[in-house]
């Protein structure tokens, strides 16, 4: 599952949620996960931890649209 939002920050405030309650040392591991950004720019998507959960907009999954075939 995912989250997403059109605010990039959203999604940065999650990842240090759950980096500070995870206790990641910031050496070994710095991040829970990357932010995905969507093609068209405006969105964007991170991994959702199975522990900690937010009130932002929640996918299954990320359809092909967020990871188009690059031209050839």
């Amino acid at each position: 599952m995912y989250y997403t939002s059109q605010d990039r920050n959203e999604l940065e405030a999650y990842n240090t949620l759950v980096v500070e309650g995870e206790g990641y040392d910031g050496v070994n591991t710095k991040r829970w996960a990357d932010i995905i950004e969507h093609p068209n720019g405006l969105d964007f998507a991170i991994l959702k931890h199975p522990n900690y959960d937010a009130t932002l907009t929640i996918k299954e999954s990320l359809g092909a649209e967020w990871y188009p075939n690059p031209e050839l």
